[in-house]
């Protein structure tokens, strides 16, 4: 049986800009509210445990959203909202993640953590061992294996095993846009790159937050880039999910790029780990973490409405506009 949990707080902002250029929390016009959450405890779908979940998907025409797990499993819900309320999180069907002859994606090392729907209404899935991006069907059938950005394609490069591509995007003129957890060894710890199939980069800098780690991202219809990140308190009892905002057509070659940043705070939700981020509107957004620190698993979906986009400027957007 499906449990769910309605639990509401607010947010509060703060944003950063790298050096010189450092914009006040009150100042800035990049504004988010947690609207609502919504609980998951672990139930199933089609006799597929629900958890653990790495990333979201909405098809905004067909009302439907699709969920990936770290276990290698697709399910897919309508959602259903009512003003600035999740009403009903409706389960249509869950599927293993296969290859053409049913053997489970997973047996063959995918380990699936973001997701993005493509035009054609097939999903793009990042696995973070391979490391490897492929298509699937609906039904979570392996069709294809897509190109890996080249600077992504060494794990050897990466600062752990567990840190390779965590994120995935597509944009409509970069294509294909993927990160991993953490930077790349050869970069510093504070700065965070997104690289395009292409051979395309955009790097910005996290010193205002810390060393945070990327966990999605998603490419709004202005071609901006909308970022959830994560960092761990001090003392390594709470996480702390943050949304950050660039254009990538506002970087500069050989400069980091502009940016702003929200911290994302639900009260009495401290330890939800959010990997998951879907536009829905052009103002609202979803979230959902995959577990807790205790392991104590459970999907926690977070509404939010982000206001101020198109107002921005970054970079070159002032002469866009």
């Amino acid at each position: 049986m499906t449990k769910f949990i309605h639990t509401t707080g607010a947010l509060f902002c703060a944003a950063s800009f790298f050096p010189p250029q450092v914009a006040i929390a009150e100042q800035s016009k990049f504004q988010v509210e947690v609207l609502d959450t919504l609980i998951l405890a672990e139930p199933r779908i089609d006799d597929l445990k629900l958890s653990e979940l790495s990333g979201l998907a909405y098809d905004q025409q067909g009302g439907v959203l699709f969920a990936v797990s770290d276990k290698g499993r697709l399910f897919s819900f309508t959602l259903d909202l009512t003003g600035d309320r999740i009403a009903a999180l409706t389960p249509l069907s869950g599927h293993r993640l296969v290859d053409p002859n049913g053997a489970r994606m997973s047996d063959f090392g995918f380990d699936a953590e973001d997701m993005a729907l493509d035009e054609d209404g097939t999903l793009v899935i990042v696995s973070e061992q391979g490391p490897r991006i492929s298509r699937f069907s609906r039904q979570g059938v392996w069709i294809e294996d897509l190109i890996v950005p080249e600077a992504l394609r060494d794990g050897a490069a990466q600062r752990s095993e567990k840190d390779g591509l965590e994120s995935l995007a597509l944009h409509h003129t970069l294509g294909l846009l993927s990160a991993p957890e953490e930077p790349l060894t050869s970069m510093e710890r504070t700065t965070q790159t997104i690289y395009a199939a292409t051979g395309e980069s955009f790097a910005y800098d996290t010193t205002e937050i810390g060393t945070t780690s990327i966990k999605a991202m998603d490419a709004l219809s202005d071609g901006r880039l909308m970022i959830l990140e994560r960092d761990i308190a001090d003392d390594g009892t709470s996480l702390i999910p943050w949304l950050r905002l660039f254009n990538p057509d506002g970087c500069e070659e050989g400069r980091l790029c502009d940016t702003q940043v929200a911290k994302i705070d639900i009260p009495e939700i401290s330890d939800a780990d959010f990997e998951g981020l879907a536009q829905l509107t052009d103002d609202f957004f979803l979230t959902v973490s995959d577990d807790k620190i205790g392991n104590d698993h459970r999907s926690v979906f977070g509404l939010l409405r982000v206001t101020g986009i198109a107002s921005l400027q970054f970079g070159n957007d002032s002469e866009a506009d």
